[in-house]
C-alpha cells in the first residue's frame, strides 16, 4: 500500500495538467499513488491522463461524468488506497518534496491533518528550493481550529493545502457547492480534531484569469450563504459565540461585495436575494459584528434604506 494517494481532479485543462501530473510524479517520495479524476472533460484532458497512466504504474484514472470538483475529490477518496491524502487541482503544482516534507511532519505531529501554505504563481513558475519552516504548532479544539480559520484567511479552507487521513475525508465529504471548502472546514472542524500547522509553502497555485475564484459574477456564488448558515449554527452547537463577530462581520462584507458583481451585470435576481439576506442577517450583524467605522456608519445608512448599498463602490475605490 503507498503512503500516500494524490488525487487530482481533472476537468478541460489540457494546456496545464501535464506540469500538474509531473509534479506528483516527480515527488522525492517515489510510494505514492496517483489518482486521476477526469471529471467528464470535453478536451484532451482524459487521453492526456491516459498515456501517463501507460507510463507509470502508480497512476490509477477515472473517468466520470461531470460532476464538479466536490464530486471528482469525493470520487477519487473512494478509490484511494493509501492512509493519507491530498488534493491537487488540475492546473496547479506541487513542491517536489511536498509529499516528503509532510510524512516527515505527520510522523513527528501525529494528527488528523497536517495545515500547509500555498504559493500564487504564474504558470512558468518553476518550483522553489526552499529550506523547511520551523515553527510548527498543533491545535485540539474546534475554537482554536476556527480562530485559525479566521487568522490566516484562504490558505487555511482551502482543500488543497492539507494532508489528511483518509478516514477523516470518508467521514466529512466535500459538497458540491462553489465554496466547498469552506463549507468542509465548517462540518470537519466541529469533530473532536488535532491538526498540526506548518508555514511551508508545499502548493503552487497558478492565478489565470478563468479561474473559479478570478471569474466574473454568477448565480453560484451565492452558495457562500449556504456556508455562512451552516457556520453560524456550528458555532452555536459549540458555544463559541464570541468568534460569531468575525462571522457576521464577513457575511457583511460579502454582502456588499457580490452586491457590487450582481450590479455590475445587472442580476436582478441576485440582487433581490442579495438584499433578502442582509434583512434576515441585519440584526445579527448590528448585535455581533465589529465594523470599522465607515462600514459602521454604510450599515446604518443601509438599515434606513438599502440602496446605500451603492455607496460601498466609492469606499472600495479608497482602498
Amino acid at each position: 500500500m503507498a503512503k500516500v494517494s494524490i488525487i487530482i481532479p481533472i476537468y478541460n485543462v489540457e494546456n496545464y495538467v501535464k506540469k500538474t501530473i509531473e509534479s506528483a510524479i516527480n515527488q522525492t517520495e517515489k510510494d505514492i499513488e496517483i489518482i486521476l479524476v477526469d471529471d467528464g472533460s470535453m478536451d484532451s484532458s482524459g487521453s492526456i491522463c491516459d498515456e501517463y497512466a501507460k507510463v507509470d504504474h502508480r497512476i490509477v484514472v477515472l473517468h466520470k461524468t461531470n460532476g464538479g470538483l466536490s464530486s471528482a475529490r469525493n470520487a477519487g477518496t473512494e478509490l484511494a488506497k493509501s492512509k493519507f491524502l491530498m488534493y491537487l487541482d488540475g492546473d496547479d503544482f506541487l513542491s517536489l518534496r511536498a509529499v516528503e516534507r509532510l510524512l516527515a511532519v505527520m510522523k513527528k505531529y501525529p494528527s488528523d491533518f497536517i495545515q500547509f501554505r500555498y504559493k500564487e504563481v504564474d504558470e512558468n513558475h518553476e518550483d522553489d528550493e526552499k529550506e523547511y519552516c520551523s515553527n510548527i504548532y498543533q491545535a485540539r479544539s474546534s475554537k482554536e481550529l476556527f480562530e485559525n480559520l479566521y487568522k490566516l484567511g484562504g490558505v487555511a479552507a482551502s482543500g488543497a493545502t492539507k494532508f489528511v487521513r483518509k478516514e477523516l475525508m470518508l467521514k466529512v465529504p466535500f459538497i458540491s457547492i462553489q465554496h466547498e471548502d469552506e463549507m468542509w472546514c465548517t462540518q470537519a472542524f466541529k469533530e473532536n480534531l488535532t491538526v498540526t500547522y506548518i508555514e511551508d509553502e508545499l502548493y503552487y497555485y497558478v492565478t489565470r484569469s478563468n479561474s473559479i475564484i478570478h471569474s466574473t459574477f454568477n448565480q453560484k456564488k451565492l452558495d457562500i450563504f449556504q456556508v455562512m448558515d451552516a457556520r453560524i449554527g456550528a458555532l452555536a452547537e459549540l458555544g463559541l459565540d464570541d468568534l460569531l463577530s468575525n462571522t457576521y462581520r464577513k457575511i457583511f462584507i460579502t454582502i456588499l461585495e457580490l452586491y457590487r458583481e450582481a450590479d455590475v451585470v445587472k442580476e436582478d435576481i441576485a440582487r433581490k436575494e442579495i438584499k433578502g439576506r442582509f434583512i434576515k442577517y441585519m440584526d445579527q450583524i448590528d448585535k455581533y459584528a465589529f465594523l470599522e467605522v465607515k462600514f459602521r456608519v454604510l450599515f446604518k445608512m443601509m438599515k434606513k434604506n438599502f440602496g446605500f448599498v451603492k455607496i460601498y463602490e466609492i469606499y472600495r475605490n479608497r482602498r
